[in-house]
């Protein structure tokens, strides 16, 4: 007998919907590049969300950030204060804040892999579209995709002219404004120009000194398309942006540890620090129940700067076409938070990165008869510099820093695709990846007159044959394609994604006795995953949906403990499915929503106690909903607007360990648009509001227990703004 709530959850798999927003062609068609290469949406057996430029403005999507509010299973993870960003897709994450990690869910901009975490929040402007890919993409995208990826396609020139300007203004200060302008220059070679800003002020309150929660971005890409032929065309891109803001602005909660060594919060009637009932082992307590104000006696600071230059060549030898890219890009963060988060010289952290990126990648792909086939070599070299300092001021330390990670990545890879009729389709792929990564790592104990108290802890390629690792190993896919209708697409894939090894650098000495313990092994996913695509008659819209099982060897799961931070191996594995579904019952009217269920759990987890549990994988709330209606009606010779969208999810915690203080409950983000656009499509003018109920809720929370506190690290509050916008012709 099946139970009302399997029954419950089946209607809304079947009934819900992931995609708010999708990429269009003027036939109406949605098109992607999921496989690289064009193909419509419901022909690919891959679970893909895609959203237009227009649509990423109409949802209000303006910057990278902003992402994870419109997509169902998507959350972005904002570490180190919000200037290191990772992507969570169907439960699969990484919350290490250490700069030299890379994430399993992979993030490109215009073909190219960002191996930096602290180079994937920016500003989205003169965008053609975004792809979020969920399950691996090893085969054609590479190494540390085993959750997916996100792709961020920017507007290429044109030879005709087109352009835009965008100006708007916000709560707290807010400015900002953006254009982009492209023609032809002659008959071969055109060009686009796209720049964007925005400021804001604090939204976190600092009763000592200058509010926090501040936003200065800039951003600029220069586009130059060049067609010495018809048949040849080479794409240079060179861009950059710089973020700059005050640091830190946590939400100070006192925490303890309990009795199984996990973090608790204390009521305001304990007193297990002996300083003052309910307060942190400085004495000091925030008890006004504002999640936007506290204490800072130290005003952090983040700035980070990016760099790159792309060139791409296209080039059609008939039936095959060859593809080039180039890459070249740099990296560098500074960045500082009052870790304590009050009033009370405690705990700073200061982190540096600089970084030097360099990839190449030659592809063929073509058709023979009833096969397409795919294939390239692709070479990857990422150098960073780091260095950290974490000064503990009543115990008299400073734990200072330094190495540098070098990683070298050289890969083959083949997909091919053959069609039995036009039913049955079968894809096969294979990618070898050879991998060679090394660690030079020094940390240095100080006191607080600045006196080097010695080497804690040394780990070099020189000294320890530990310090390097190289290793080969292979993603793959299998999938099968039949439709049994022109609208109706089943499929059923396996896939092998793979994410390498590598090192820990703690920022704080915690008494390691084996140099092996910083190395972790490389995690593999075995993702199973069978789904449909239905595209409703008289283009009613369209139903997706899949279900998948994720089996993990050797997941690397992330341990905070202190100022300690720690990646380790686990086994671990993923249950789940999810849905979308895309309507335009009548003229005028768009609905769209979003459903995905979780069942995401990690095995064997070393716990402080000295136990080993079972426990939930960190950013995998079990259900996450998507929903959005939007209606255009005329109004007298313009055409108007009004749309309302909103995001919910269940409760999920934010660290491997699953402690209380790492607990975020269940909520829902809703926002409003309302706009109008006039008659000959030259300029509209919309308003707006993020969050209209002003929900609480952290977007991480880092459990420093041991230290006497817990930090929150809170969404934003409800933000009002008006833009308009013109369009040159």
């Amino acid at each position: 007998m099946i139970s009302n709530r399997i029954r419950a959850s089946i209607f809304l798999l079947l009934a819900g919907a992931a995609s708010p927003a999708f990429a269009q062609e003027d036939s109406g068609e949605i098109v992607v590049t999921a496989q690289r290469r064009a193909e419509r949406l419901q022909d690919i057996g891959v679970s893909v969300t895609a959203l237009s430029g227009d649509q990423l403005k109409q949802l209000g999507v303006m910057s990278s950030t902003d992402l994870g509010a419109q997509t169902s299973g998507l959350q972005v993870v904002p570490a180190n204060g919000g200037s290191t960003i990772y992507f969570s897709l169907r439960g699969v994450s990484q919350s290490d804040f250490g700069d030299q990690q890379e994430s399993p869910v992979a993030t490109y901009v215009d073909d190219v892999y960002l191996g930096q975490p602290a180079g994937a929040g920016f500003l989205l402007f003169d965008m053609e579209r975004v792809e979020v890919l969920r399950g691996p993409q090893g085969t054609l995208f590479g190494r540390n995709a085993t959750g997916g990826l996100v792709h961020f396609i920017s507007k290429k020139p044109t030879f005709e002219p087109d352009g835009y300007l965008t100006a708007g203004v916000g709560s707290y200060g807010e400015y900002r404004g953006e254009g982009a302008f492209g023609a032809g220059i002659g008959e071969q070679v055109a060009f686009r120009l796209s720049l964007a800003g925005k400021h804001h002020d604090g939204y976190i309150e600092n009763r000592l000194g200058k509010d926090l929660g501040n936003d200065n971005e800039l951003g600029g890409r220069l586009q130059l398309l060049i067609k010495p032929s018809p048949d040849l065309d080479v794409l240079l891109n060179v861009r950059g942006t710089r973020l700059e803001a005050r640091g830190g602005g946590y939400e100070h909660v006192t925490s303890t540890l309990g009795a199984d060594g996990l973090g608790r919060f204390i009521g305001l009637d304990e007193n297990p620090f002996g300083t003052c009932n309910g307060c942190d082992p400085v004495g000091y307590v925030d008890t006004d129940d504002d999640l936007y104000a506290g204490d800072y006696d130290y005003l952090g600071y983040t700035r980070v700067d990016t760099r790159a230059a792309t060139g791409k060549l296209e080039w059609s030898l008939g039936d095959v076409t060859l593809h080039s890219i180039t890459d070249y890009s740099h990296l560098t963060k500074r960045y500082s938070e009052d870790s304590d988060s009050g009033p009370v010289d405690y705990i700073t952290s200061t982190t540096r990165s600089k970084v030097r990126q360099f990839s190449q990648e030659f592809r063929l792909d073509g058709t023979a008869g009833q096969f397409r086939w795919n294939g390239g070599l692709y070479y990857l070299s990422l150098v960073g510099d780091y260095g950290s300092l974490a000064r503990l001021a009543p115990f008299d330390s400073q734990f200072l820093s330094d190495f540098k990670q070098k990683t070298r990545s050289f890969a083959a890879y083949g997909q091919v695709e053959y069609s039995f009729n036009d039913q049955l389709t079968a894809i096969g792929g294979f990618r070898w990846t050879e991998e060679r990564k090394s660690l030079d790592y020094v940390t240095t104990l100080f006191n607080n007159a600045g006196d080097d108290l010695g080497e804690l802890l040394a780990f070099n390629p020189d000294l320890y044959p530990e310090a390097r690792n190289n290793k080969g190993d292979w993603s793959a896919r299998a999938q099968l394609n039949y439709k049994p209708s022109s609208d109706l697409l089943l499929y059923a894939s396996w896939n092998r994604g793979l994410k390498s090894g590598g090192f820990n650098a703690p920022q704080v000495y915690s008494g390691i006795d084996d140099i092996s313990q910083l190395r972790f092994d490389s995690e593999v996913l075995n993702a199973y995953e069978g789904g449909s695509k239905w595209t409703l008659p008289n283009r009613l819209g369209h139903l997706n949906g899949a279900l998948f099982y994720y089996d993990y060897q050797n997941y690397q799961a992330f341990d905070f403990q202190g100022l300690t931070q720690f990646l380790f191996n686990a086994d671990a594995s993923i249950k789940g499915g999810e849905a979308e579904l895309f309507l335009t019952p009548v003229d005028g009217l768009t609905a769209s929503g979003g459903v995905t269920f979780l069942q995401a759990r990690a095995k064997n987890i070393p716990l402080p106690n000295g136990s080993f549990r079972t426990r939930k994988l960190p950013f995998a709330p079990q259900w996450s909903f998507s929903a959005m209606l939007r209606y255009e009606w005329k109004l007298g010779g313009a055409t108007a607007s009004a749309q309302v969208d909103a995001k919910y999810m269940s409760g999920h915690y934010f660290s491997i360990a699953n402690a209380s203080t790492t607990y975020q409950g269940k909520y829902v983000v809703p926002n409003a648009r309302i706009g109008l656009d006039f008659a000959d499509g030259s300029y509209s003018i919309a308003a707006f509001v993020k969050n209209f109920t002003g929900t609480k809720y952290s977007t991480i929370n880092y459990d420093l227990s041991s230290l006497g506190l817990t930090e929150r690290f809170m969404g934003r509050p409800r933000w009002f703004g008006v833009e308009v916008n013109y369009k040159i012709k």
